[in-house]
Parts: structure tokens; sequence; C-alpha cells
């Protein structure tokens, strides 16, 4: 019998290859193929169905989606961004950014420097601008909020310290892409 979670990870990267020209809608695909296959892993290691259900009422939404037929589920609402929403999200992408920085900058042949101007890149701000708040999270002079998302990143890299550095980068870009689009 096959490792659950190696089976999810294998999936999970499967559903990254996916490429644009093997589907009409890339995002939704990927999406579709991580869901189902989280699904069918927490249904592997024994998570029961009425825990599993919400996974299945948004894998039907998303096939809805792709048949064209609109399902409540992922229907617009009412929200609105507020300045403080747009603050926590600010934060995100900073503290990710900076603890990805670090890490780029224990990689051999990564300076610091070069570190920053990538992740500044990444989040759409000026170097210095990280550079500063950066410095700020290691003296200890960030908020209390950015100090908890820094230490939830290196708790999260722990977990995963198997995962190469550049990898693990890698997918902390992907999320400072996603925050930024949530942005707006």
């Amino acid at each position: 019998m096959s490792d659950p979670l190696a089976t999810l990870v294998s999936e999970l990267e499967a559903a990254r290859a996916i490429k644009a020209d093997d589907v009409e809608n890339l995002p939704r695909a990927v999406v579709l193929h991580a869901v189902d296959a989280a699904h069918r892993y927490f249904a592997s290691v024994g998570i029961e169905d009425r825990l599993r259900a919400p996974l299945l009422h948004l894998l039907g939404a998303l096939q809805d989606l792709e048949q064209g037929r609109t399902n409540p589920i992922l229907a617009a609402g009412p929200y609105s961004p507020t300045k403080q929403h747009t603050r926590q999200i600010d934060t995100a992408e900073f503290v990710m950014a900076s603890y990805a920085v670090t890490i780029m900058s224990e990689q051999p042949n990564v300076s610091t420097d070069k570190a920053l101007e990538e992740m500044a890149a990444v989040i759409g701000t000026e170097k210095k601008t990280l550079r500063e708040f950066r410095k700020n999270i290691s003296k200890g002079r960030a908020t209390d909020e950015a100090k908890r998302e820094y230490a939830e990143w290196r708790k999260i890299r722990r977990q995963f310290k198997e995962m190469p550095a550049d990898k693990f980068v890698e997918a902390m870009k992907d999320k400072a892409k996603r925050l930024r689009f949530q942005k707006g």
C-alpha cells in the first residue's frame, strides 16, 4: 500500500504541472485537481465523510463552473475591501517576503541584497522598504501580528525541511502572487 502523504504530494505536483494548452481555464483546473487530491487524501487517512463534505461541495461547485452552470457556493458576495483588510494583506506579504529573503540568502551564491531585490519585485514594493521591514522584524520592532506570522512561516519551514529551499521559496512566491491578487 502506498503512502497517502506521498500520493498527495505527487498529485499536488501533478496539479501544478497542468499546462495551459491542456485546459480552457488553467487556474480553475489546477485548483480542481488539488482540492480533489486533498479530498482523496483525507478519505485515505480515515477522515469521516461528514468532515470531508465541504470539500465535496467545493468540488461540485467547481465542476459546475466547468460545465457552464452557476453555483451559489462560488457566487460573489457583498464584500468590499477595507483598509484593515489591505493592511493585513500587506503585513502577510511583507512577512512572507522577509522570511523568503532569509531562506534565499542562506543558499550558496545568493546575497541578501539579491534576495531582497527579487522578493521586493514579487510583492510589488521597493527593495529598501522590504529591507526596513525585515530589519524591524529582526529587532523585535514589528507588530505582534507580523511577529506571529513570521513565527508561523518558521514553523511551516521546519515542517517541510526536506523540501529544497528553492522549491519552498517558489511556493512562497506563489502565495505572494495570490495575496497581491486579493488586494487588487
